[in-house]
């Protein structure tokens, strides 16, 4: 997944706390019990001589428990310990067992008494300490001093941010002040709360995320169709028996994106191997769809028209559900464009024999389950928006949608359909250059470099990344690169100075996810089935370093500013406490007393009618946007004059050794050389255009153009070439102003930050045109 956006209502407050106040003021009850009698008061005050502002909090609690955050199970002496916890580098979170002694980490190893997720245990974890250890990560932080950084107190730090943050914002307002939250944030509950929260009280509405490079499709059809981005529909595997991947390839990238089903590929290999069908959609023969009933081999972005061209075949056939039409609202409008299309110039569109989408259309309808699941690999190009809605309309006529065997709503510590309409209620102002929406509460990452380098109010002038590297991970990174030079104040918190953050005047370092203990509320809630589990410390963090949250509670003091409109005392353990007490299932004492996990029922189904935030109380099957943007896609030519300069489109690849753009440190140093510095292309087309394995090949866009190595492949169709992401990030030595790791090229420099999903804001890094011809620099290897 990828990173979260959160914020807390921003509504007009009443200073003594008594004044309605959104979500809080309706549940103030709740609070109570949770809280106790606790207001919030501010002051200014001197702290072990430092010369600093902290926020003091004076707490009168009639009854709560377990606010302050567990010591973990830390163990100074020489002996071996062995301690549980999760692993918090992607969604699957396996249950982890580390053996220390003292701070030193000897061995992980998954933790099979984990009656959640061990199985799919990987190399990232594995070696997950090798990142924690590595000689560049940051200790301390750091200030800029012409080409070099110092180390600086936390204090000094602070107090040095808030000054250049208050400048700006006296001249220019608050949303001179912008923040990217990248995807190891998501892993981190008190920091993606803490900074949610630091922006809200800052009153900043330039958010940008990671989502906008992968999951905003996602969110965008969760939000319209069922009135809440938060809307996460899990594949229910061990029933289904008819499994349509679109752009998935879960034997590497495991069964998670937006929710885990743990164990997941195993768990559909073994539902293949007692009858079920298995079909994968992909321009390349994956890892995946080498063990498919079947695989198609679609045109990149029109994952869209073979979509349509079945839901059309379904509806002609008669094979529909009607009672599950009937009950969404709008259905018969897009039963009206569906049968109106030509399934045969469908076919054409995604260039796949229109006698294997009846097969499909047949396949899916008749039976006994199913599920559609459209994945990175289509939601990652000009059309993502279009191909998520259309396979949740796939799901709905068939009677799929929150059923035995299909995508069912997920059931966890808290239900974040509806708190996420009230607690972490969506930011609506739009975008001050493009005037575009925000999606989940954030802008497009493609947006940024303009925002901060065209004058006018609300031009960025300061920006946190956190734990984020968008020069790498998004679109025309040369261009943000130069924005980012441009900025009177830039603050990188991370734990390392990778290519994003050369340009930093404070670099705040982070924690790993061994050193961290939390109940991480929001992904306790996007299990398969409802489970829980503490992260527990199990090394204790580089001394004197903070966490974190600690880094935004004390600029919030230093800037004046109250976290959570006091609603909440800032630590994590309350915020976590309340949220469990909301969701009302399992409360702190109960988690703690296991430390493998804990499960919590029974998967559910047909929970989704009642959780249902439209304003209808109904699935909105025909929201007006998707449907403009279905007219102007069928209105274009079946198959687009071809551009003969550039007569290939792009896609990339995942590798378990790699999450997105970091563990360069640790799992991903293991890959063989040329891994990230190549592109693979079909072995028709190379000699067609007279190229050969090993030609070092020019790969040019409209935007840039590369010299990569190419290799030869039977594994992908015609006219497309992977180039893997994630790649060709420096990491420095911020005191020595040395690099000290670097591996493959930046194949995102190709891509444009304006031919972008119209809805999804999200860019074509799966199917921008490319052309390749042998590099003027050498001939072959």
């Amino acid at each position: 997944m990828l990173g979260f956006v959160t914020r807390f209502d921003t509504v007009e407050f009443e200073k003594d706390l008594q004044g309605p106040c959104s979500f809080f003021s309706r549940r103030q009850p709740l609070l109570t019990a949770c809280f106790g009698d606790w207001r919030p008061s501010v002051s200014d005050r001197s702290v072990d001589n430092q010369n600093t502002r902290a926020l003091i909090c004076r707490r009168e609690i009639v009854s709560i428990g377990h606010i302050k955050m567990g010591t973990g199970m830390t163990d100074i002496s020489p002996q071996k310990r062995e301690h549980y916890t999760y692993c918090a580098i992607c969604e699957q979170l396996c249950g982890l067992k580390v053996t220390t002694r003292g701070d030193a980490v000897l061995r992980i190893q998954p933790d099979k008494e984990n009656p959640h997720n061990w199985a799919d245990f990987c190399i990232k974890g594995a070696t997950a300490d090798e990142y924690r250890t590595h000689p560049a990560r940051l200790r301390s932080p750091m200030k800029r001093v012409g080409d070099r950084y110092v180390a600086v107190s936390h204090e000094e730090a602070v107090d040095g941010i808030a000054g250049a943050f208050r400048k700006i914002i006296e001249r220019d307002g608050p949303d001179a002040i912008g923040a990217y939250v990248g995807n190891p944030n998501a892993f981190n509950f008190a920091n993606s709360i803490f900074h949610g929260a630091f922006m809200d009280a800052l009153g900043s509405h330039n958010r940008y995320w990671v989502g906008s490079i992968d999951q905003n499709a996602y969110h965008y059809v969760g939000e319209q169709m069922y009135g809440s981005s938060y809307t996460t529909l899990i594949p229910d595997v061990d029933q289904c028996r008819y499994l349509l991947l679109i752009g998935s390839n879960p034997a590497v990238s495991a069964m998670g994106w937006v929710g885990s089903v743990p164990n997941g590929w195993k768990r559909v290999l073994a539902a293949v191997e007692n009858g079920a069908k298995l079909v994968v959609v992909d321009p390349r023969r994956t890892e995946t769809a080498k063990r498919a009933t079947r695989h198609l081999a679609p045109l990149p972005e029109s994952d869209w028209a073979f979509l349509l061209a079945v839901i059309h075949l379904i509806l002609a056939n008669g094979l529909e559900n009607r009672a599950a039409c009937d009950a969404a609202s709008g259905f018969e409008r897009v039963r009206e464009i569906a049968l109106a299309q030509n399934p045969a110039s469908l076919a054409r569109r995604c260039d796949i024999a229109l006698s294997d989408i009846e097969q499909v259309a047949i396949g899916f309808a008749t039976a006994e389950s199913a599920a559609c699941v459209a994945r990175t690999g289509s939601a990652m190009g000009r059309n993502g928006v279009l191909a998520e809605w259309l396979s949740h309309i796939l799901n709905l006529i068939t009677g799929r949608t929150d059923t035995p065997g299909g995508r069912v709503l997920c059931d966890g510590v808290a239900n974040f359909m509806k708190l996420g309409a009230d607690v972490f209620a969506p930011a609506r102002v739009p975008s001050r250059l493009r005037q575009w929406d925000p999606v989940a509460g954030a802008h497009a990452l493609a947006e940024l470099p303009d925002e901060i380098l065209t004058p006018g109010r609300g031009q960025i002038r300061g920006l946190i990344i956190n734990a984020g590297n968008p020069v790498i991970s998004g679109p025309d990174g040369p261009r943000l690169d130069e924005a980012l030079a441009s900025l009177d104040c830039l603050v990188a918190v991370d734990l390392f100075q990778r290519e994003s953050h050369r340009h930093a005047h404070w670099l705040i370092p982070g924690l790993h996810f061994l050193e961290n203990e939390e109940i991480h509320v929001l992904y306790s809630s996007f299990h398969d089935v409802p489970f829980v589990q503490k992260a527990r410390r199990t090394v204790p963090p580089p001394a004197g370093m903070r966490a974190e949250w600690e880094f935004y509670r004390d600029l919030s003091a230093a800037l004046g500013l109250t976290l959570f409109q006091g609603l909440f005392p800032p630590e994590p353990s309350a915020v976590e406490d309340g949220l469990l007490a909301m969701g009302g299932r399992v409360d702190r004492a109960t988690i703690e007393a296991h430390p493998h996990g804990l499960h919590l029922g029974p998967k559910t189904y047909g929970r989704l009618s009642e959780n249902l935030q439209t304003h209808d109380r109904k699935i909105a099957a025909a929201p007006p946007a998707l449907l403009s943007l279905l007219s102007e896609r069928l209105l274009e030519p079946e198959t687009p004059e071809a551009d003969s300069r550039f007569p290939y489109q792009i896609i990339s690849r995942r590798r378990l050794q790699t999450m997105n753009s970091w563990l360069t440190e640790s799992s991903a140093s293991r890959l063989r050389e040329g891994v990230g510095s190549e592109i693979v292309i079909n072995a028709g087309d190379a000699e067609r255009d007279g190229l050969k394995e090993g030609d070092m090949v020019e790969v040019e866009s409209l935007t840039a153009a590369l010299d990569v190595r190419l290799k030869v492949s039977d594994s992908l169709r015609s006219g497309v070439a992977i180039m893997e992401y994630g790649w060709g990030s420096r990491t420095f030595d911020p005191q020595e102003g040395a690099i000290v790791g670097s591996k493959g090229i930046n194949r995102n420099a190709l891509v444009s930050g304006k031919d972008l999903d119209p809805l999804a804001r999200v860019p074509r890094f799966n199917g921008t045109p490319v052309r390749i011809r042998r590099s003027a620099i050498t001939g072959s290897a």
